[in-house]
């Protein structure tokens, strides 16, 4: 075993070990360090047994919740909030398609995966539950792509960049968009912390816009910008000018990382929708082709046609010339993977989640404009930007296996539920039950 496979299996067993006898946070801490690591993606990964890292550490710490972290008794239950549901109810709807899939061998596998997503969102749900915790869950986020962004500076050259990702954001378009939802939270943080933990998101935007770079990723570019939009919208008022000068800051270093070969594919997204669709690249072109026989396809399978259903039917109702190599095309967009392959269960459960999202921001946001509640806002600003970037980012490719959005969803429904105790109305029904008003807002001390 080597000295790195040997330093990653001691701190795992350490963290886990931690997360069982003290705090299961570290244990959670643990699994994102593993979503990162992957040591089966590193070289020195072949010299440890074929384990499930990630399950382990999923395992242990679900483990030491039900051990050690009894349900706060004044705290609504993970599956009686919304985006729980909204999951749980797709998660049902995508095991039924198994009946009706055109591809089960490609179906069974995400379905066994989107029922996972339920297990990542109740444990960030259940241990992130103050601001303080959300600032070090996010935190770990942000060393996660700065650690990409690292292995990225010292990848071989080529074309694009692939592979330097762990499961689920190996290719260039996911890493490209998974860079930039830690971009965008390592931008607002940069307004508050201090010390060592400033100094970690500003390596860590760096080297993440370094990366998305060199992924070549129109769509992580769009995606990063729409974020920054966010993030201008969202921000503390407290941090207004301070803001406008970082951004005026991030786009100098984006001009300087930026190559030519960046600026050239970029520049193609304008082009797709000027009326010179001869000056398309084909990847630009193929993608607006696959949208409408991804129409089409809709109107066939109004139900679904299953997990990679739109592979499956593309000979069907595209032209040869947008094919690959294998004669298939799979879908580039995120909400028509959704209308072709889940069908219109999908669609509406989709448009649920999106109107929940955008109105617990609005709600998040009204509430920590208040005096001292300024992390709160920052948080807010941090995972409303993010969930931007995956949904922009979204329209350019399929992150049917993106599970940054469920550690965001998770966040955004635990700090609504924290929000749901500090009016007013809600202290009162707390003291009228003879709990203690201040006792969920301030959260465990653990």
């Amino acid at each position: 075993m080597t000295i790195s496979g040997t330093l990653f299996v001691v701190g795992l067993c350490v963290a886990l070990l931690m997360a069982l006898l003290k705090k299961p946070i570290v244990g959670l801490y643990a699994y994102v360090a593993v979503f990162y690591i992957h040591p089966p993606s590193r070289w020195w990964g072949a010299s440890l047994p074929e384990l499930r890292w990630s399950l382990i550490a999923a395992g242990v710490t679900l483990l030491a919740i039900w051990i050690r972290e009894p349900a706060e008794p004044a705290r609504k239950s993970w599956l009686a909030t919304t985006p729980a549901r909204i999951m749980i109810a797709f998660t049902v709807w995508f095991w039924l398609g198994t009946l009706w899939a055109l591809d089960v061998e490609q179906h069974y596998p995400m379905a066994v995966l989107i029922t996972k997503y339920l297990l990542v969102y109740y444990m960030i749900y259940r241990l992130v539950d103050t601001p303080q915790k959300m600032t070090t869950f996010l935190l770990c986020h942000v060393a996660g792509c700065f650690f990409l962004g690292v292995i990225a500076y010292g990848a071989p050259g080529g074309d694009r960049l692939d592979g330097v990702g762990g499961p689920g954001i190996d290719d260039s378009n996911t890493l490209g968009m998974h860079l930039g939802t830690g971009v965008v939270v390592a931008a607002i943080f940069t307004l508050r912390l201090k010390g060592w933990r400033r100094w970690l998101c500003v390596g860590s935007i760096v080297f993440a816009l370094n990366a998305i770079v060199l992924t070549g990723s129109r769509g992580a570019g769009l995606a990063l910008a729409a974020g920054g939009v966010a993030l201008a919208m969202l921000k503390p008022i407290a941090y207004k000018r301070l803001f406008y000068a970082y951004a005026v800051l991030g786009i100098l270093v984006i001009g300087y990382l930026a190559s030519a070969q960046f600026w050239i594919r970029m520049k193609t997204v304008t082009v797709a929708v000027s009326d010179t669709p001869e000056e398309m690249d084909t990847s630009a072109r193929s993608r607006i082709e696959m949208i409408k026989a991804q129409m089409e396809m809709a109107a066939l399978y109004p139900l679904g046609s299953g997990h990679r259903g739109s592979e499956v039917l593309s000979p069907r109702f595209l032209d040869k010339v947008y094919m690959t190599s294998a004669g298939v095309r799979s879908s580039h967009n995120s909400f028509m993977t959704i209308v072709v392959e889940q069908g219109i269960p999908g669609v509406i459960l989709f448009f649920v989640m999106v109107r929940w999202t955008a109105s617990t921001l609005r709600s998040l946001r009204r509430a920590a404009s208040e005096p001292g509640r300024v992390e709160e806002a920052v948080n807010t600003a941090a995972i409303g930007a993010g969930l931007v970037v995956v949904m922009i980012g979204g329209m350019f490719a399929d992150f049917s296996k993106c599970e940054v959005q469920i550690w965001l969803l998770a966040l955004l429904a635990s700090m609504a539920e924290r929000q749901r105790f500090s009016t007013p109305a809600a202290v009162g029904r707390l003291a009228a039950n003879g709990a203690k008003p201040t006792a969920l807002p301030a959260g465990r001390n653990r």
